[in-house]
């Protein structure tokens, strides 16, 4: 494998690896790899890495664009919060207009798409030897930092108005619906 030092734009035939020690136990953020764009230019869209897989075969067990894995040792750990995966987001008092989300999920489904056996805009997994600890003591999300009331994203009340309808959800091999109300509780 050669090692290269680059300048420029750079194409590699046979993919990119690195591999890096960080020996550092500051409290300074420690990046492998920084990429940046500054966009300028009114009206400019994109300001991305892209990470693209094109398949036109049947492939194997699984693909990826993009794989994030945290692997934590015998004695590793976080004493904050570990994740595998971050999408982050800063607002300003210029973001008064549009929509903001930190994670966009898009499923494009062109007019020859099929859905395959199963298809879900998030799948979530837990496996290995201890999958009871997870069943036991996980909860399917954690949502911090907001308040309940009133016209908030999370309203405490007993009282609920007139269903609309349902979300469907999969837990194991069976469906099920989580009620959707057309007005917030009271």
């Amino acid at each position: 494998m050669a090692t290269s030092t680059f300048s420029g734009p750079v194409v590699s035939q046979n993919g990119f690896q690195t591999t890096v020690t960080d020996t550092s136990t500051g409290s300074a953020t420690y990046n492998v790899s920084t990429t940046e764009a500054t966009m300028t230019g009114a009206g400019g869209t994109g300001g991305r890495t892209l990470f693209k897989l094109n398949a036109n075969a049947a492939l194997g067990s699984f693909t990826n664009a993009l794989k994030a894995e945290v692997v934590y040792g015998a004695s590793g750990r976080t004493t904050g919060l570990g994740s595998a995966f971050v999408a982050e987001m800063t607002l300003s008092a210029g973001t008064s207009a549009g929509t903001y989300a930190p994670l966009e999920l898009e499923l494009n489904a062109p007019a020859s798409a099929s859905t395959g056996t199963m298809t879900s805009f998030i799948y979530a997994s837990t496996q290995g030897a201890n999958v009871a600890a997870v069943d036991d003591n996980a909860v399917f999300f954690n949502l911090q930092g907001v308040t309940a009331g009133a016209g908030h994203m999370v309203v405490a009340g007993t009282t609920l108005g007139t269903a609309y309808g349902g979300l469907r959800v999969r837990v194991g091999s069976t469906n099920y619906w989580v009620p959707l109300y057309a007005a917030e509780p009271t």
